[in-house]
């Protein structure tokens, strides 16, 4: 392990403090000293610590509000705590902020150099997935989101200055380019990696349902409330709430919101107690929020609020050089998950007729388009005949390969036998995984299994034709 890392001591009692420098001293590091928290945020500011010595009783603040302060300026070093006063409490306090080893005074020299070897080992090893994470990013993949080209290039390079502070992001952009995935990135990169990520669609819900949602209610709150529910808020604590479609939230609940973001304090449905939150906000929408404040429709604090820095998704059709990575990542996926397919790729005119499209439904319609050109290409190459015509003039109606991809209807067929066609089709293809189906037919999995009640009753459960499709539904 490297000898000279750097090592910052917050210790108020200067006897302590100094004791603590020359063991460090002597075991080859680099240490610097301070007695309270915010000499020690100045300190960490020109030294970049790998690993703070962290006393918790301070005389300004409580030491924890050290690891607070520090990630708000982008720093999130390894914290060892130690404490004459431990108690439960304050420990798992201290575990809930990511604090890496909780040690209780007097503390023996070889305990304590064992926990700053450890520390050290750990924060050697956060560099190292740092530095991969970079190489990755040159390389045009970046946490879950692919592409190379110059407008993804440049949102790594954002996401990697944001995520590691604990400044509000919000993330605008066309449906289906990704806000979440990228949301996802911001969390999983940040110091609260494992702590909770929260995702809420602020339009999935009604304006009663959605307060009860985001901020729980107590017990007869309401008709039906026959139990009290922690909300979106309280689950995220310490960790990171996404608020998806933000523009979507009606003007009283933009309200109530930005109390709670002002107050870091929320206050159940039905309930008196406020109770103390701390939540990362990470808020995404496809609407235009500049032009709904003009309108009087998003309340402009709650916009300055939500937007300290903001992140743009770019549509497909702007980085049309990342189409063929995302397809082949979503060929692999499929692939992955329904292992006797034998599909091997795409076809060059395959891709030639994907990049001819404008994809207005942006990365999740592509995503959708190769999954089910997986379900008609059994094996082989993907080509121009497994692809939909996207209802555009001029292109090539979908016609099967062979009679194994085809999913065949005879002219005059009532709608009813298409659909239980296509549906059994499906199933089969995915070899009787529901959720993957219904993913790909675009229906909803209650639906299919709705569905395939009815042929199991229509057929009697005896259908010949039905009986493969039957044998792959588990």
């Amino acid at each position: 392990m490297n000898r000279s890392h750097r090592v910052l001591v917050v210790e108020d009692q200067e006897a302590v403090r100094r004791g603590l420098e020359e063991l460090l001293s002597e075991d080859g590091h680099r240490v610097a000293t301070a007695s309270d928290v915010e000499s020690a945020v100045a300190r960490a500011l020109e030294f970049a610590p790998h690993l703070v010595l962290l006393d918790l009783n301070l005389p300004d603040k409580n030491g924890l509000e050290l690891i607070r302060e520090l990630r708000e300026r982008g720093m999130d070093p390894t914290i060892i705590v130690l404490t004459a006063h431990a108690s439960i409490d304050s420990a798992v306090d201290a575990v809930q902020r990511g604090v890496f080893d909780y040690l209780e005074k007097p503390v023996l020299p070889e305990r304590l150099r064992a926990a700053v070897a450890r520390g050290l080992e750990r924060a050697e090893l956060r560099g190292e997935v740092d530095r991969l994470r970079r190489e990755m990013m040159r390389g045009g993949r970046f946490e879950e989101m692919i592409g190379s080209s110059p407008r993804m290039l440049e949102l790594y390079r954002l996401v990697d200055q944001v995520a590691p502070t604990n400044a509000a992001v919000l993330i605008l952009g066309e449906s289906g380019t990704g806000k979440e995935v990228l949301a996802r990135a911001v969390h999983r990169i940040s110091p609260r990696a494992s702590r909770p990520f929260v995702a809420v669609n602020c339009a999935a819900f009604p304006e009663s349902l959605l307060e009860s949602e985001l901020f729980g209610h107590e017990k007869g709150a309401f008709t039906g409330a026959t139990a009290a529910r922690v909300g979106c808020f309280e689950q995220a604590d310490t960790g990171t709430l996404f608020l998806d479609e933000i523009g979507e939230m009606p003007l009283e609940m933009q309200t109530k919101l930005l109390r709670v973001l002002e107050e870091k304090k929320v206050r159940r449905v039905g309930g008196s107690r406020e109770v103390p939150i701390d939540v990362r906000i990470l808020a995404a929408s496809n609407r235009d929020l500049d032009a709904l404040r003009a309108e009087g429709r998003f309340r402009e604090d709650l916009f300055f609020r939500l937007n300290v820095f903001q992140l743009e998704t770019p549509p497909l059709r702007e980085r049309m050089t990342d189409l063929a990575a995302l397809a082949e990542h979503f060929l692999r996926g499929f692939l992955e998950e329904n292992p006797s397919r034998r599909t091997t790729g795409f076809s060059a005119e395959a891709l030639a007729f994907l990049k001819a499209h404008s994809w207005p439904g942006n990365v999740r319609e592509l995503r959708n388009v190769v999954q089910r050109a997986a379900v008609l290409c059994s094996e082989g190459e993907i080509r121009p005949e497994h692809l939909p015509r996207f209802g555009e003039a001029g292109r090539p109606a979908t016609a099967p390969a062979d009679d194994r991809d085809a999913v065949s209807i005879p002219v005059g067929s009532s709608l009813s036998r298409a659909e239980r066609e296509l549906i059994l089709r499906t199933l089969r293809a995915c070899e009787g995984n529901k959720p993957q189906a219904a993913k790909i037919l675009g229906i909803s999995l209650k639906t299919l299994y709705t569905r395939l009640h009815e042929y199991e009753a229509g057929s009697g459960g005896s259908s010949e034709r039905d009986g493969p499709d039957r044998g792959g539904i588990r």
